[in-house]
């Protein structure tokens, strides 16, 4: 399991602010037990496929998510399918306590 970590106050909370949001939860939540492309999970959403793609794009660079490129006999004959990575994240005030400032906040 991964466990997230932070070093500065910005990183924690652009954490927060990403799962702040009910939709990234929700698509986090979609690939939970199985793999997914943006379609499905758009469609099972009932959001848009841009939309879905740009979510899993996020995840994905934050290391909660997992994408795979697949051929396909098919248009598109590319397609990236979605998986979640388990993650803990571990927060409290000591944490908050200890982490650096950004040097635009330390001036």
């Amino acid at each position: 399991m991964l466990t997230l970590s932070f070093s500065t106050l910005p990183e924690l909370a652009r954490l927060l602010s990403l799962l702040g949001n009910e939709q990234r939860l929700a698509v986090l939540g979609a690939i939970a037990a199985e793999e997914k492309y943006a379609r499905e999970i758009a469609e099972e959403l009932g959001i848009s496929r841009p939309l879905a793609a740009i979510y899993l794009r996020q995840l994905e660079k934050l290391g909660l998510a997992e994408g795979n490129s697949r051929t396909s006999d098919e248009p598109p004959y590319l397609r990236r399918c979605y998986r979640a990575v388990p993650f803990e994240v571990v927060l409290n005030l000591d944490l908050i306590v200890s982490l650096e400032r950004s040097k635009d906040e330390t001036g």
